[in-house]
């Protein structure tokens, strides 16, 4: 069939002997053959460690990044009750900033009450030096109590620890 094949092609067996010429399969160009083989296996192997290696970091990057996760998720579950914290701290600042507004109210009103009978009674001592001081005109308006605020009011207390607790036969 190669003969068949060169009768019906000339130029071909031309071509493949001019070809032949430039291809040199000596034993040297065999050894260069084998020695870029070699580091092709090289080439291959390192990258084949390299492949390992990334393998290994994806899987500790992994680990790493789940632990770092809870953790954050736990930190923001903690910042989540501080806030509430303080939000229950700013409720409570504010009724006793109005409680401390009421008092110092009403320690004005007892000022002004304890300066106006006098300025009242020397009035009507001027007015009508006659007339007789009334008591009702001495007397201060009733106090009224105070309401006190806990602190335990505004902040809830945390349920009582299984742990703590012990059971009665």
């Amino acid at each position: 069939m190669a003969d068949a094949d060169a009768e019906t092609f000339p130029d071909l067996k031309k071509t493949s002997q001019e070809l032949a010429k430039h291809f040199d399969l000596s034993v040297k160009r065999l050894e260069g053959f084998k020695e870029i083989r070699n580091n092709v296996e090289n080439v291959s192997n390192q990258m084949e460690e390299i492949k390992e290696s990334l393998e290994l970091v994806r899987q500790d990057v992994g680990n790493r990044t789940e632990l770092a996760s809870k953790e954050l998720f736990d930190t923001a579950n903690q910042l989540d009750a501080l806030f509430s914290k303080i939000d229950f701290l700013e409720q409570f600042v504010n009724i006793v900033k109005k409680t401390v507004n009421d008092v110092n109210d009403r320690v004005d009103e007892t000022e002004n009450l304890l300066t106006n009978p006098i300025s009242r009674v020397l009035d009507t001592i001027k007015l009508n030096t006659a007339k007789s001081i009334d008591n009702a005109d001495l007397m201060l308006a009733p106090m009224k109590p105070l309401n006190i605020y806990h602190t335990l009011d505004y902040f809830p207390r945390p349920p009582p620890k299984l742990s703590n607790l012990k059971l009665e036969n």
